[in-house]
């Protein structure tokens, strides 16, 4: 496994509960290609999570997420080929290129995670390897140009450790950390809460977590 991997575990701690096991051999059949091996790892390990509240890491699961969705592998297919495809399109009038791909056209967007302002985290299958996938923003963020993916030369071990230690540039847009000079006093919020699994066991109940909803502590009980 790869440093940038190592770092991010570090970052994150090791969790008290074991998520259930995705059926990883099922992604080239239903998905269509194979997802990297530290993104594999990462939901392994922690299924599904939220950093900050508010930036959700997802995690494949056997039920439906969508309507007419077909759930599993094959409902990621689905949901990045529709509903986000969908949004990538309504946005090209406002960008300055003829059209943004989205997967499973070739080189296109794949989806892994998004925020509360619908800002999605995404790997570019430019590469037939997908551990070369570098990863994408499709965002609005203030300083990245109209008609440009905010683009990072790593994949998604190294990109969520970047953001997590504060080398993103776009930290506090990704996290949605509010102002408080605008905003006033935020509640404390830890660094990650558990979501869901494989299976769609939502492990976030156990300790009463609700998405957007800050806990008003920084602790983390659910780590070791």
């Amino acid at each position: 496994m790869t440093e940038a991997w190592d770092r991010l575990r570090a970052i994150m701690g090791e969790p008290v509960y074991t998520p259930a096991r995705v059926p990883w051999q099922l992604a080239p059949a239903g998905l269509g290609v194979q997802l990297p091996s530290d993104y594999r790892a990462f939901v392994d390990l922690y299924g599904a999570v939220n950093l900050n509240g508010e930036w959700g890491v997802r995690s494949p699961t056997e039920r439906s997420q969508v309507a007419g969705s077909p759930g599993g592998m094959a409902g990621w297919r689905f949901e990045t080929d529709s509903e986000f495809r969908e949004q990538v399109e309504g946005e090209d009038e406002f960008w300055d290129q003829e059209r943004t791909p989205v997967f499973p056209d070739p080189g296109g967007l794949l989806p892994w995670g998004m925020n509360s302002n619908h800002n999605y985290c995404c790997w570019l299958t430019t590469d037939p390897n997908p551990e070369h996938w570098p990863v994408a923003v499709f965002c609005d963020f203030g300083g990245v140009d109209d008609g440009e993916l905010d683009r990072f030369d790593g994949g998604f071990a190294e990109f969520v450790a970047t953001v997590l230690s504060g080398g993103y540039a776009h930290e506090d847009k990704l996290l949605v950390r509010p102002d408080p000079e605008e905003w006033g006093p935020q509640p404390a919020r830890p660094l990650w809460t558990p979501a869901y699994d494989w299976t769609g066991k939502d492990w976030g109940a156990e300790w009463g977590i609700t998405w957007y909803q800050p806990t008003g502590s920084t602790e983390m009980p659910w780590t070791r």
